[in-house]
């Protein structure tokens, strides 16, 4: 799968990510429906969402509410969940693991654990009587 998003997105997920400091981010990534191409992800827009955690600076959730308008919107799909760990890498947690939203083609971490040069890494979880992910890469354009 070709996963591309611009610049300027990149740029807003992290500065979302450092505002929230030093809680953890989040967000949604939507592809507008009418791009059809079936083994690519275009971004066309990131999302901020507010981290409802009990525990925000450990992990994150994002209320179902707020993401009601872009689950039923018919021109956009929702194609990636969005957050960053302020103090660790960028790979899924035990915690992340155990999330709800595996039906989501991607899921994104940001790691701000050195805030001068962030890491951000895309996954595919899998869901079984565990939850997998496998690393996929992407593509930052204009």
């Amino acid at each position: 799968m070709n996963i591309h998003l611009t610049r300027k997105l990149y740029d807003q997920m992290i500065s979302h990510s450092m505002r929230s400091l030093p809680n953890e981010a989040c967000g949604i990534l939507i592809q507008e429906a009418s791009f059809s191409q079936t083994d690519e992800l275009q971004i066309h827009t990131f999302i901020p969402l507010h981290n409802q955690a009990a525990h925000p600076t450990k992990q994150f959730t994002i209320n179902p509410i707020d993401m009601l308008p872009y689950l039923t919107d018919e021109r956009r799909t929702i194609v990636g969940i969005f957050h960053s760990h302020p103090t660790a890498a960028s790979t899924p947690s035990a915690e992340d693991l155990l999330t709800l939203w595996h039906t989501i083609p991607t899921y994104w971490i940001l790691s701000l654990q050195h805030e001068e040069n962030p890491d951000l890494q895309v996954y595919s979880l899998k869901k079984t009587t565990t939850t997998a992910y496998h690393k996929l890469s992407f593509v930052i354009g204009q």
